[in-house]
């Protein structure tokens, strides 16, 4: 039976539960992939160039993988094949390599060091099979056999949390498959002219650390930027300035960012995003001390009404807020279409493995999530920790709000996580090319 059967015959029930005549054709996303590291460990001596590779097949979906990123370690990338992004973010304190979808991958990692000591790089992200996962990087009086390097590098650190900026751009997004469009958008990017990413780009930071944070205004007209839970200040940032925030993020959990201005225009148009502060050690734990998790995933749901709100603000034009009938429903800035092929969006693990996905509701509506395959244990609503974990197969996400939750495979599968108000299921009223992804039990 071929995965297209299998997920055709898992809908059926649902297409008729929810009453709607529609066909879907979906082209199955290939799941079959792993990857390794050349090594767990790099000997080195103090000021010596060593390195490590990680290589693998991505099964022709974009893959990513992380590291943080030890003090006093130098990290730099080298040589890569089949990547979409290979690069130290010293800002956010890791390592990310993203591959292309492309296949078969490799990419190697350049480690030195003026200090003597063990530096440990932590995998905090694998989207598929990893092993093994961490890196040791010891750092002695005399080198040992740790491979090639184009030397340099550029020092990592996971503490401080400052140099991060963000931009505001004027663009568009485009939602592939049956009823999409290309729809104007304002947004957040961390590149510069680069036009805006709905959501905004994933801001982390951990447990107890100090952020700074410049936003630039390349836009037209007045916009802010505020954290719900986090910062207080709601000022606006005029065209061509900018504001530098410094904020400390002291709870673990995901958070809401978003312009609040112009009744919630700004924030409609696709300027909101999340921020996720990890434990202060890096574990992959929901908080100090709080549940472990193998994987994880985010979601930012979103709507937007093309015709009455993203059209007439971008072509100047006054918008009447009080009348809003969204005509396109997303799942971290895509249609349903993308969003059961995407890596970073399909919920996809082992069974055994537990998963954590951080959910923030962007847009103006209550979102019903329909999860299929298991129940799962909701651990946090809105940056409140539940002192009893809340067994759902569906949770509410109410607008302008949080969740996370844990959710465990029992059992091999592929699964449809939904939203429950069919309406919303759509890309300008054609199903299933609204809120909707996969879960993939493996």
């Amino acid at each position: 039976m071929t995965r297209t059967t299998i997920l055709s015959a898992l809908l059926r029930p649902l297409l008729a539960i929810l009453c709607v005549a529609a066909s879907l054709s979906v082209v199955p996303a290939v799941f079959a992939a792993d990857a390794s590291l050349s090594s767990d460990s790099v000997n080195i001596a103090v000021t010596e160039n060593g390195s490590w590779t990680i290589s693998g097949n991505d099964g022709g979906n974009q893959r990513q993988f992380r590291w943080s990123l030890p003090s006093g370690l130098n990290v730099s990338t080298g040589a890569s094949s089949n990547m979409y992004r290979f690069r130290v973010r010293s800002d956010r304190g890791y390592l990310q390599v993203y591959t292309n979808g492309g296949g078969n991958f490799s990419a190697t990692v350049n480690v030195s060091s003026n200090n003597a000591g063990t530096y440990v790089m932590q995998n905090i992200r694998a989207d598929i099979s990893l092993s093994p996962d961490d890196v040791t990087v010891n750092v002695g009086g005399s080198g040992g056999s740790s491979g090639g390097s184009t030397g340099g590098g550029s020092g990592g650190s996971t503490g401080g949390g400052s140099g991060l900026t963000l931009y505001i751009e004027a663009g568009s997004l485009s939602i592939n498959g049956a009823g999409g469009d290309v729809i104007d958008v304002w947004g957040y990017t961390d590149t510069p002219g680069s036009g805006p990413m709905v959501p905004g780009p994933i801001l982390e930071s951990r447990e107890g650390q100090s952020v700074t944070l410049t936003v630039v205004n390349n836009h037209d007209r007045s916009h802010n930027f505020v954290i719900k839970g986090v910062t207080s200040d709601t000022g606006s940032i005029a065209p061509g300035s900018s504001k530098t925030y410094t904020f400390n993020t002291n709870q673990a959990g995901v958070f809401f960012y978003r312009d609040t201005l112009a009744s919630n225009l700004h924030r409609e148009m696709g300027m909101h995003g999340a921020l996720i502060v990890r434990t202060g050690d890096g574990s992959n734990r929901a908080w100090s001390g709080g549940p472990s998790y193998n994987f994880e995933r985010l979601w930012v749901l979103a709507d937007m009404d093309k015709p009455r709100w993203n059209d007439r603000a971008a072509a100047g034009r006054s918008v009447s807020t009080g009348t809003y009938r969204p005509n396109y429903f997303m799942i971290n800035g895509q249609g349903g279409f993308d969003g059961m092929h995407d890596p970073n969006t399909v919920f996809e693990g082992n069974v055994g493995q537990t998963g954590i996905v951080r959910i923030v509701n962007a847009g103006q509506l209550d979102e019903s999530l329909h999860w299929h395959g298991n129940h799962f244990r909701v651990i946090s609503r809105d940056g409140s920790r539940l002192s009893q974990f809340e067994w759902q197969d569906t949770i509410n996400v109410k607008a302008g709000t949080t969740m996370m939750v844990l959710y465990k495979f029992d059992q091999p599968g592929i699964f449809p996580m939904h939203v429950h108000t069919a309406q919303m299921e759509t890309a300008n009223g054609v199903y299933l090319n609204g809120t909707a992804t996969l879960i993939v039990g493996n």
